[in-house]
């Protein structure tokens, strides 16, 4: 692929309408141009030579005039830049046409040749501006020539020889066919350049619109509401799913619309500032609102992050999943749990449940007050050596470990445990596997109720009726 023209530094470009219609910084086509300058200069002044004295003087110094221009042009071209050169050429080869045609012939065909074509060099190079400056000077020293000229003052030289004038003449055809060839090449680059840019555009709008394409499946295809917003809080995109929550014609109805045309206004006051928040940080976790969606107040998870260009806020993305159905379960659950709860901590007796590891999970307000702890919620993670029965420790996971391994049942065993005030009492336990979905032995649930006093009052009664078979 061929490379773009080579671009120029902040100090070199000219200031112009088309900056792009300029000598490229390595063409040597303006070093020929500058060299044939030299060399016209030359060819006229050796027919110079051959003129009559009062010719000579009056035209040589135009001529030297000539090669000191080019000469000037050449060194700041090899030293500056193409744009410097240029400008000299311009401004020089006015200042060398004004000064030939005053000292010359005044007003006659070799101004009028030159005037024209440093004008169109310049409007060509360098621009409108440098154009139109020496088109408005051109037209002064003109109207001051003609005036001159007019009354004798100048244009007193007798004309050239048509020896001379060919060679101006043909001096000028060159130039102009040197500059229009450049042109043409220039114009024909410049298409060329202009179809690859098109093709490339024609090439990244296809991509732009297909990546589009697959960004707008792929919202659509969230089961929740998705939306794009600008920084000003316009809407720019929405989903079928959006459409449909609030009750909206089409995609394209929404796009541009705030979110007060959307719905409810004291919903939507609550919105605006959290959007604002987003704008001015980096991201925002979701939270659980409740939305006025068809009429009909929904529990949603919403959640927005900010986009940015570049480190710079432009817009906002954000979705709106409806988890009213699960906010009820939820809440069933709870309740459920607390009904759990509610039985298990009221039922008369002591409830703990272990896992494999048997470290507590749990366990009944009864058995914490037994274990000396003030919540329930204090016995989890612990183990029976951490206990106030951490003597009978290994006793009680003995009886836990067998009912794990083996998965069956123990229950109404009688044990001996210490409270928490140090005192020794008898349980009746049971002691089962809990299971999980998968039939698999994930811990022991374990029930006991104390039954001191009725060993106690069995104890008793024993020994009174010995003592009456001893009467």
């Amino acid at each position: 692929m061929r490379e773009a023209p080579t671009s120029f530094s902040p100090s070199t470009t000219p200031v112009d309408d088309h900056p792009e219609l300029i000598f490229h910084e390595g063409d040597s086509t303006l070093g020929h141009t500058i060299w044939l300058i030299f060399v016209g200069a030359l060819i006229y002044g050796g027919l110079l030579v051959q003129a009559s004295p009062q010719d000579y003087r009056g035209r040589i110094y135009g001529v030297c005039g000539l090669m000191v221009l080019a000469i000037a042009a050449q060194l700041t071209l090899r030293y500056r830049s193409n744009v410097a050169a240029v400008r000299v050429l311009a401004v020089g080869g006015w200042i060398f046409a004004t000064y030939a045609a005053v000292v010359g012939e005044g007003v006659r065909a070799p101004i009028l040749i030159a005037y024209p074509v440093i004008l169109i060099f310049s409007g060509w190079m360098l621009g409108v501006r440098y154009c139109l400056g020496l088109l408005v000077v051109s037209c002064v020293a003109v109207i001051f020539m003609a005036m001159g000229q007019q009354v004798g003052i100048i244009g007193n030289l007798r004309p050239a020889t048509p020896v001379m004038m060919t060679v101006v003449y043909l001096f000028v055809l060159a130039m102009t066919a040197t500059l229009t060839i450049y042109l043409l090449d220039l114009f024909r680059e410049r298409y060329r350049e202009e179809r690859r840019l098109n093709d490339e555009i024609t090439l990244h709008l296809k991509a732009v619109e297909k990546r589009e394409g697959y960004q707008r499946a792929l919202i659509e295809n969230f089961p929740f509401m998705v939306w794009l917003k600008d920084e000003q809080g316009r809407y720019l995109t929405v989903n079928q799913a959006f459409v449909k929550g609030f009750g909206w014609p089409s995609a394209e109805a929404v796009v541009g619309k705030t979110d007060l045309d959307i719905a409810a206004s004291n919903i939507m006051q609550m919105a605006r500032p959290e959007d604002l928040t987003v704008f001015t940080s980096s991201s925002l976790s979701p939270v659980e609102e409740l939305i006025d969606i068809g009429g009909e107040r929904r529990w949603c998870e919403t959640c927005k992050s900010p986009v940015l260009v570049d480190g710079r806020v432009v817009g906002m993305v954000g979705y709106a999943r409806d988890i009213t159905a699960r906010k009820a379960a939820d809440a069933a659950i709870a309740e459920s749990r607390n009904l759990l709860r509610a039985v298990i901590d009221t039922a008369p007796v002591r409830v703990f449940w272990k896992d494999r590891s048997l470290s507590y999970l749990g366990c009944n307000a009864a058995f914490a007050r037994d274990a000396g702890m003030a919540h329930p919620q204090d016995v989890i993670g612990r183990d029976d050596y951490q206990m106030r029965w951490a003597d009978q420790a290994e006793s009680y996971r003995a009886a836990d470990r067998a009912v794990l391994e083996s998965g069956i049942a123990r229950l109404n065993e009688e044990e001996c445990r210490t409270t928490a005030d140090g005192q020794e009492t008898w349980q009746r336990v049971s002691r089962v596997a809990l299971r999980n979905a998968q039939n698999e032995t994930i811990g022991v649930l374990g029930i006991y109720e104390d039954i001191t006093e009725a060993r106690l009052a069995a104890a008793e009664l024993e020994r009174q009726r010995n003592h009456s078979d001893c009467g």
